[in-house]
């Protein structure tokens, strides 16, 4: 199990901020979960599933699939570290924790 840090604001699909700030953000999360990967020493392997849980930073209310689609850049990170393509996932499991963390955890299978 991966633990990462929430996505910043600018992620948000629903975000105005300037396409050059956004891709600014992407690239240094890209980043950050590239590296959390590496740290992990995860085997790399045939993985098929994968699971997300995201503990959000407040008690708002947040939509979901805006939440998945915030941390797309992660994720590329995340196999880009593995050496997998995000394409071998057949099954994702996306929750929501009932804590309040700041943090997203990915279980891969």
């Amino acid at each position: 199990m991966l633990t990462f840090p929430w996505y910043p604001k600018e992620l948000n699909p629903n975000s105005s901020c300037h396409y050059h700030e956004k891709a600014r953000k992407k690239a240094i999360y890209k980043d950050l979960w590239y590296w959390t990967t590496k740290e992990a020493n995860i085997p790399k392997g045939d993985y098929s599933e994968l699971g997300i849980t995201f503990y959000k930073p407040n008690r708002r209310w947040m939509d979901l699939d805006n939440m998945l689609a915030s941390i797309k850049s992660g994720l590329d990170g995340m196999c880009l570290a593995l050496e997998i393509d995000d394409r071998c996932f057949t099954k994702i499991t996306v929750e929501i924790g009932q804590e309040i963390a700041g943090m997203i955890k990915v279980e891969i299978k």
